[in-house]
């Protein structure tokens, strides 16, 4: 499986030394269209936008899932996105016991 966010770098959407260019989970969670064209076909998602920082290995699994797993994979990653989001907004009133403690 694809490791799109590992769970210490939620908190961190932008990654890059230059100028900051968005992630692509961060660039998915932020642009619906986007984020349903790299579910249909990643690499035409990919090149029609601008700056995004994703690695090849990135790249290489996610044309290596089905359609089926590749949404399935980008909903975790936005719920991922979302329960840290809570966590660090409104600490661990949203913690439940099945999320590991960061």
């Amino acid at each position: 499986m694809l490791e799109a966010l590992p769970r210490s770098g939620c908190e961190t959407l932008f990654v890059s030394d230059g100028p900051k260019a968005p992630n692509v989970w961060a660039r998915a969670a932020g642009d619906p269209e986007f984020r349903q064209a790299l579910i249909d076909d990643p690499l035409r998602a990919l090149a029609s936008v601008g700056d995004t920082d994703v690695s090849v290995e990135q790249v290489e699994q996610l044309e290596e899932l089905t359609v089926e797993e590749r949404a399935e994979l980008v909903q975790e990653v936005l719920r991922e996105i979302a329960m840290h989001r809570a966590r660090r907004n409104w600490g661990d009133r949203f913690w439940t016991p099945d999320e590991p403690q960061p």
